[in-house]
């Protein structure tokens, strides 16, 4: 019997030890989950102030290209406004040019026409002369023979 007592001890002493061991256990998981909730909320801490910097580095990030961009088009707009500057002026030569060329050709035309036109004067005057001449003769020519009738036939 010496033997089942001692086996009863130790089975005894075993559950005692396992409870023991798990009230332990329990304790340590509860520390455990504590130490894991402080650590959580450490961390959530830590990830909220690097989202906050972050977020921060973003916003100086964006306003500093924004600068960027708003220098990049002034600059953009001015070489536009010059390059118009300068294309305009080519434009205006290029016109001035042509506006030259064609009051020559206009001066030559009316040179020409002037030309054209004391031709034509010159050729209407001495049809006119020649007519006027032509004219004479026959009225003198008519008179002539009017008189010469009217002394034949003695009036």
């Amino acid at each position: 019997m010496k033997f089942l007592d001692q086996l009863g001890d130790a089975v005894k002493d075993v559950k005692e030890l396992a409870k023991s061991k798990a009230s332990v256990v329990k304790d340590l998981t509860a520390d455990a989950a504590q130490e894991v909730k402080i650590l959580a909320k450490e961390k959530a801490k830590d990830v909220k102030a690097k989202s906050a910097d972050a977020a921060q580095e973003v916003k100086v990030l964006v306003k500093e290209k924004t600068a960027d961009v708003k220098a990049k088009s002034a600059d953009a707009a001015h070489d536009v406004n010059e390059l118009v500057k300068a294309k305009s002026a080519d434009v205006v030569k290029d016109l001035e040019a042509t506006l030259k060329v064609k009051a020559e050709e206009l001066k030559q035309k009316a040179r020409e026409v002037k030309d054209i036109t004391a031709d034509a004067a010159k050729d209407i005057t001495e049809t006119v002369k020649e007519k006027s001449v032509g004219a004479a003769k026959e009225i003198r020519e008519k008179v002539a023979e009017t008189t010469s009738e009217d002394k034949t036939s003695g009036k």
